[in-house]
């Protein structure tokens, strides 16, 4: 384990979160406990391609994992020993030849599943029933919040950490993330089309001269506290999606939104990326590719 604990290590250098770095040490060690269990030894440089194919094959038969989790694991088990192999601490890379899965989100075409992303209508619909607040607290609050992930791609964690001076407007407006995924700092753009709400929202904030509100940074505030956070927002969304009959409605389902909208308007793979700030752009493909819905459709249409 000696070798797991500099990886890890290392993965704290090159910034990586604490959750991500959780789940190499959760996904490594589980490899290492098989093998040490299968082989009757420890020794790492003793690990061969077939070794790892044998664990893969007892994760999805004996462990009924699906692709998506084995696929974690051997991304997670590549970084690890290209990691080992640059060091010397391994001769040969056993994840060389062992290749990601690509992952079936359905047996048959039109299977009903819950998709990453809304269309259009249950965007409009869950937004509707926002509007019909009656609290113009919550309303011109929570409208800004669904706007800025939905037409910007916030994350949630970049939501309830902006402050009213990360806000900038002139035409369109500037968000600054002063801390996003890994700790990058950002600029978003919210067109002028899609900030009324976060204007209102701007304007009604600056109002509040309560002392929890007036001595707080923070852009979005709750009535009982100086910062709204990412439970809030999520309790905010369950409630909608209760009046809206609507299930499984998370923050990041309008960051997969934002991203759908823009592939469905034609932008390219690099521009979805780019305005995402994915890291890697096998992340923006899914977004690129047809969902089942617009597979029917081509099918409708022959």
């Amino acid at each position: 384990m000696e070798h797991l604990n500099q990886f890890l290590n290392w993965l704290h250098e090159e910034g990586k979160d604490e959750k991500t770095i959780k789940a190499y040490k959760t996904t490594i060690t589980q490899f290492i406990n098989w093998y040490i269990g299968t082989a009757g030894h420890s020794d790492i440089k003793e690990i061969k391609p077939i070794d790892v194919k044998e664990y893969l094959g007892y994760m999805k038969h004996r462990l009924n994992r699906k692709q998506a989790t084995i696929n974690k694991t051997v991304a997670s088990l590549k970084t690890f020993f290209s990691y080992l192999a640059e060091r010397g601490f391994v001769s040969d890379n056993p994840m060389t030849r062992i290749k990601i899965q690509k992952v079936q989100t359905t047996d048959k075409v039109g299977e009903k599943v819950t998709s990453k992303w809304l269309t259009k209508e249950e965007q409009e619909r869950f937004i509707s029933y926002v509007e019909l607040e009656k609290n113009e607290f919550k309303r011109l609050r929570n409208l800004a919040i669904i706007d800025i992930m939905l037409f910007a791609g916030l994350r949630v964690a970049e939501v309830e950490e902006l402050k009213v001076d990360d806000v900038k407007v002139n035409g369109d407006i500037t968000l600054t993330i002063r801390e996003g995924k890994h700790g990058k700092y950002a600029t978003v753009v919210l067109v002028n089309k899609y900030s009324k709400s976060l204007r209102q929202w701007l304007k009604y904030r600056q109002s509040l001269t309560d002392e929890k509100y007036a001595e707080s940074p923070y852009l979005f505030v709750s009535e009982r506290s100086g910062q709204l956070g990412a439970r809030g927002i999520q309790v905010m969304l369950d409630k909608y999606a209760k009046l809206a009959n609507m299930n499984n409605i998370t923050p990041h389902r309008f960051r997969h939104s934002f991203c759908k909208n823009l592939a469905i308007s034609g932008a390219s793979i690099e521009v979805i990326r780019r305005l995402a700030r994915h890291e890697s752009i096998q992340t923006t493909s899914i977004y690129i590719d047809p969902s089942q819905e617009e597979q029917l459709k081509a099918l409708n249409k022959m």
